[in-house]
């Protein structure tokens, strides 16, 4: 559903929560600027703090947890991003227990994305 970086142990708590808040976002199927409006702030500053870059204020933070029907500290938990290998690790545990159709499928699924 999202672009998420799974290197994400680096990553800063403002790109973290920026990306959870895309999420969030594109859940609901609202675009930057509906998001912004409903949180009274301009959607420049809404996709800089998407970006990583704005870190929203505690108000902003609850409007967001009201319009995404959440507390707000689930805004904040970063715990099911996985790295890399253990993203590749659970694809091939699920790969290897798929009968001869559902292999084909999620084949063509894959290589949609892939090319």
């Amino acid at each position: 559903m999202s672009d998420i970086n799974y290197d994400f142990k680096d990553m800063d708590i403002k790109v973290l929560l920026g990306k959870r808040i895309r999420e969030y976002r594109l859940k609901h199927g609202l675009t930057q600027f509906q998001l912004a409006e409903k949180l009274g702030i301009d959607d420049k500053h809404l996709s800089r703090i998407e970006l990583g870059k704005n870190m929203p204020q505690a108000a902003v933070i609850a409007k967001l947890a009201e319009v995404f029907d959440v507390e707000p500290k689930h805004l904040f938990e970063f715990s099911y991003l996985k790295s890399s290998s253990e993203v590749r690790n659970e694809l091939t545990g699920m790969i290897d227990n798929l009968d001869d159709e559902q292999l084909l499928l999620a084949y063509k699924y894959i290589k949609t994305f892939v090319l």
